[in-house]
């Protein structure tokens, strides 16, 4: 036993030293824990923050009014600019929410896919997504044309 103490004694300062590393890994391994918290939140705001600024101007103006008319006829009215603008602007909303899923950054949200089934089985989404679904990368596509088939 006094050959431990005496051990102990001449390495005081490296067992300090070991402690103070060992401490500073923890301290540096909650931080980052709390940081990707801290992130997380931060981008589910600011992705809920532009979903509800996208919607708000669809609300406010009524050309957009026909993108949620599940019985917009086509054919006697064809899809404007302004509406394929709208709804490819959700489409990258999404894109960037589907990515942000993907990555970890956000959870996935419960009703996406019954809003995504929603919202592209109306005719004015639909036909877009036709015309549109190359801009967008084949996991995108896939992931959209699974639920579109659900």
């Amino acid at each position: 036993m006094p050959s431990l103490f005496s051990w102990i004694g001449s390495h005081v300062f490296d067992l300090i030293s070991a402690a103070g590393i060992i401490a500073g890994l923890a301290f540096t391994t909650a931080s980052f824990r709390e940081d990707i918290r801290s992130r997380r939140l931060s981008n589910l705001v600011r992705l809920t923050e532009q979903h509800r600024d996208i919607w708000e101007e669809s609300q406010n103006n009524p050309k957009l009014a026909r993108i949620r008319d599940p019985h917009a006829d086509l054919y006697t009215k064809p899809v404007t600019q302004e509406e394929t603008q709208f709804v490819m602007l959700l489409m990258f909303h999404l894109h960037c929410w589907y990515r942000a899923i993907q990555e970890g950054e956000v959870s996935v949200l419960e009703g996406l896919e019954l809003d995504i089934q929603n919202f592209f089985h109306r005719p004015i989404p639909r036909h877009v997504w036709s015309e549109r679904r190359a801009f967008f990368d084949s996991d995108f596509r896939h992931f959209i044309d699974g639920v579109l088939k659900k």
